[in-house]
């Protein structure tokens, strides 16, 4: 079968209850920079398009973020560990 999507982050599978399709990116919460996402097809328009897909066969869907260059250098202060003081 044909992927819906042609996108290196796009996955689709067949589950026991049907066809799972989700952005791997948006899964792992990855932050593309407006160049990666640029060079596989990210676009605004086409991240609605891929949630409203996840949405209609999972029931909800996450789309990765779009940063600026200087956004995506900086470490992320949320995943982070934890101090052990």
């Amino acid at each position: 079968m044909k992927k819906m999507v042609d996108c290196p982050n796009w996955k689709e599978y067949q589950g026991l209850n049907g066809w799972l399709m989700f952005c791997s990116a948006g899964a792992f919460a990855r932050k593309l920079t407006r160049q990666e996402a640029e060079s596989c097809g990210c676009t605004a328009e086409q991240r609605a398009a891929c949630l409203k897909i996840m949405q209609s066969s999972m029931g909800y869907g996450l789309v990765p973020e779009v940063v600026d260059e200087k956004e995506a250098a900086l470490p992320a202060t949320d995943q982070l560990p934890a101090s052990t003081c």
